[in-house]
């Protein structure tokens, strides 16, 4: 794997938060971000759901691999140096469906959260 491409809602505060707070991040693997639902991403992933691409995160691998939701936040820690290990801990079979109940979570309330400058001021 050589580099992710990240699809996430750039109209959501808490999205774009979490996208300059992944930018800022030392990488393994490089995330390129791409608005979803944008004419780059409609021409550069035509078989997706757009409204899916803008419900929840998604990540692209370099081999056409498509992550969503929980899956794509905990590659997206893997590709970081410092969250890695965590990336490995949300990932194994014991918590991910913790993780997967969380992010469903934070999905669900992400305009409040994002509304209310708390991921801001946590992420930035």
């Amino acid at each position: 794997m050589r580099s992710l491409t990240v699809l996430y809602d750039s109209t959501c505060d808490l999205c774009r938060a979490a996208r300059v707070w992944l930018e800022r991040e030392p990488m393994f693997i490089p995330l390129n971000f791409v608005a979803a639902g944008t004419p780059l991403a409609k021409r550069r992933f035509p078989q997706l759901d757009v409204a899916s691409t803008l419900r929840d995160i998604t990540v692209i691998d370099d081999e056409g691999s498509v992550y969503r939701g929980a899956k794509a936040w905990v590659l997206c820690l893997w590709a970081t140096r410092r969250y890695r290990a965590w990336a490995l801990t949300l990932g194994s079979p014991r918590a991910m469906p913790a993780a997967k109940r969380f992010v469903n979570w934070v999905s669900r309330h992400r305009g409040q959260l994002g509304a209310a400058g708390w991921v801001l001021r946590r992420m930035g």
